[in-house]
């Protein structure tokens, strides 16, 4: 809870500015470049998968805690063998968000020279390229849906307790 406390605000205001916004101060601190393009890419993938380990952490059903405290399990024991297990499609769907969130970042990252598909769609756009931006939104769509699939296949599926 009080980690929850504290990551709160700043998370807050991460998801909250647009996520071009976090460009301007890595410009001014990284120059352009790919540098640039991850630093904001993971400033806005980072807190959607903070949140949703928090979640899942926190959704862990009291007669566990209390199965585990019973049996005298230390804190790392209770974190690493029952919180964490039931954690992991939280924490899984926290990382399919984080990707999904980095690929909104694509084509804003190829502003900044990140090169890439988000390159090729910048200067499409810049040169009124019609044809080509679409082909590379749409590998970018496919991408993405691939990737979707893969973190949702890794995802454990909770089984409802009779």
């Amino acid at each position: 809870p009080s980690l929850d406390r504290a990551f709160e605000p700043m998370l807050d205001l991460f998801q909250t500015l647009p996520p071009y916004i976090y460009l301007l101060p890595a410009i001014a601190l990284l120059g352009y470049g790919s540098a640039t393009a991850l630093t904001a890419t993971v400033i806005v993938a980072i807190p959607p998968v903070i949140r949703l380990t928090s979640l899942g952490i926190r959704r862990t059903p009291r007669e566990f805690l209390e199965l585990g405290q019973a049996t005298g399990v230390t804190g790392w024991q209770m974190f690493r063998k029952i919180r964490l297990p039931f954690a992991m499609p939280s924490i899984m769907a926290g990382i399919n968000q984080g990707l999904m969130m980095a690929f909104g970042m694509v084509v804003i990252a190829g502003i900044v020279g990140a090169g890439g598909l988000g390159k090729t769609i910048y200067d499409a756009m810049r040169t009124l390229n019609i044809a080509t931006s679409i082909d590379a939104a749409i590998a970018i769509v496919i991408l993405t849906m691939v990737l979707d699939r893969i973190t949702q296949a890794f995802a454990p599926q909770r089984r409802e307790t009779p």
